[in-house]
């Protein structure tokens, strides 16, 4: 994103003027911010969106480890999960299926809690939940701030239209038809 882009969707938040951004290539870039304030108030803003694509913001780390920058926290919502299960360690194991749970962030009343996902798997919609009873219920993961990703395989590196599970399933679905000719080519002259 040019650097007009970027200060053009920060423009709202004030910081244009305090922010410079360098393009590294490969979709990557290194915006540095003039406090480590307004670097805060942008983190805390996630997931960051700028005309329904979303960016990932990670502090600059010296050290790469394998998971950077693919985690992205997200804002979750569960839904359908019935009132006698509704307490603090089964939304946190919930959320642990999801992703890595931040504890300060859970609101139990609400069903909502802020997780850590890996933007390399699929994003999962649906889960089963089993009480001490044995009873089994299926409930809905609701993403918040989640705008462009592929409602087919559920990952956030495409959209439907450009899915490979799609296109993989159109090829195999398609006759195979035989190139014209080529038996008469085999043949051999008759007499």
């Amino acid at each position: 994103m040019p650097r007009s882009s970027y200060r053009r969707c920060h423009r709202n938040g004030g910081m244009a003027d305090r922010i410079t951004a360098n393009d590294l290539g490969n979709g990557k870039f290194l915006i540095n911010f003039s406090s480590e304030e307004d670097l805060s108030s942008v983190l805390r803003r996630i997931p960051f969106h700028f005309n329904f694509c979303m960016f990932v913001f990670v502090r600059w780390e010296l050290i790469i480890h394998d998971d950077y920058p693919w985690i992205i926290p997200f804002k979750v919502q569960v839904i359908g999960l019935p009132l006698h299960l509704w307490t603090d360690k089964n939304l946190r194991n919930i959320g642990a299926r999801l992703g890595n749970v931040h504890v300060e962030t859970l609101d139990v009343a609400e069903g909502r809690m802020l997780v850590d996902v890996d933007s390399r798997r699929p994003l999962k919609f649906l889960r089963k939940v089993e009480s001490k009873d044995g009873d089994e219920v299926t409930i809905e993961i609701k993403y918040e701030m989640l705008f462009k990703h592929c409602s087919t395989c559920g990952m956030l590196t495409h959209e439907k239209d450009h899915c490979p599970s799609v296109s993989d399933m159109r090829s195999r679905l398609q006759p195979h038809t035989e190139r014209p000719g080529i038996f008469t080519r085999m043949q051999l002259p008759q007499e």
